[in-house]
């Protein structure tokens, strides 16, 4: 008599030759940590996925080590650990301190080649650390490069080692972490300049999650009688996803270079978009009361933080 198909699952979950389980178990299952700015996290679906590995890429000086650093930030306010893997050599403590990073508790190795670097990050999931940031790609060096003369530079030597490195360390991720690497790119030879990725186009096939950041457009303030730029809009656009998100849709955040996003002002745009705060030219209104300016409705909030606390319960 021939077996039910439940009968066939159930012999096979059993085998203990068979890596198989129910497509249903808690294995399967993740959770996400946020950006905390509304607009960001809609984006993502509720913002980065653990037990995935998510590519922040774009020119240089647009925000990615600072995306990078709140996803830091939110895994510690929730009792998390974070890991920062610093190829680049560029770790500021009193800068991430600034941005929010509980330092003290930030693990943080600057491999001196590739391999080492890639042993960390494999031993880091396998303990569990909650979220690893790898700044970044375009600063992993494999030891024969580094071993040898400065005028040694062999055909895609970057693309080799990141095509083989990343398949070794990828099945780690079942442990829980959130692996978040950073990339810069690169301007193609020929007559006309693409831009790419250092590290080939492996990264791209094995990152579930590929987040776009560039510069939209300039953020001015007058200082006197002089316009000064204070900042830009950041623009992140999902360029794939295998996690939800919106697909190859974009949102807009104001980035302030003292500063980091503006909180406030990123909760005022979004209240804007869903009509809790209304403008008429150069006046906005927030529950009766008028303020004029962007400064002024800013001011608002900062003045008044349970009136900031009560708009970000109606926005989010």
């Amino acid at each position: 008599m021939k077996n039910s198909a439940e009968e066939v699952i159930q012999d096979l979950l059993k085998s203990t030759k068979l890596n198989i389980q129910r497509g249903s178990d808690d294995a399967f299952m993740y959770s996400r940590i946020p950006f905390g700015i509304p607009a960001l996290d809609d984006l993502t679906g509720g913002g980065i996925p653990k037990k995935r590995m998510t590519i922040l890429y774009g020119p240089t000086n647009v925000g990615k080590s600072y995306l990078a650093s709140q996803i830091v930030v939110n895994t510690q306010k929730e009792g998390g650990t974070a890991a920062w893997i610093d190829t680049e050599l560029s770790w500021d403590s009193a800068w991430m301190s600034k941005c929010g990073v509980d330092v003290d508790n930030t693990l943080v190795s600057q491999p001196v080649n590739g391999e080492e670097a890639m042993d960390i990050i494999k031993e880091l999931m396998q303990v569990g650390i909650d979220v690893i940031v790898l700044d970044s790609i375009a600063g992993l060096v494999p030891t024969a490069v580094v071993q040898e003369e400065f005028s040694y530079n062999p055909m895609a030597w970057q693309a080799r080692f990141v095509n083989s490195a990343l398949p070794k360390i990828l099945p780690n991720l079942k442990m829980g972490s959130a692996f978040v690497a950073i990339n810069q790119v690169r301007s193609s030879i020929g007559p006309v300049a693409l831009d790419n990725m250092p590290g080939g186009l492996a990264q791209a096939f094995f990152a579930h999650f590929l987040l776009q950041v560039r510069r939209q457009g300039w953020l001015e303030e007058m200082r006197g009688k002089t316009k000064t730029k204070v900042g830009f809009d950041m623009e992140v656009r999902v360029r794939k996803t295998k996690v939800g998100g919106e697909n190859w849709d974009s949102a807009v955040v104001p980035f302030r270079v003292e500063g980091g996003i503006d909180i406030v002002e990123s909760f005022i745009r979004e209240a804007i978009e869903k009509k809790v705060i209304t403008q008429a030219g150069a006046w906005y209104t927030y529950e009766g009361e008028k303020a004029m300016g962007l400064n002024g409705i800013k001011s608002l909030f900062i003045d008044n933080p349970n009136k900031f606390e009560a708009l970000q319960k109606a926005v989010v």
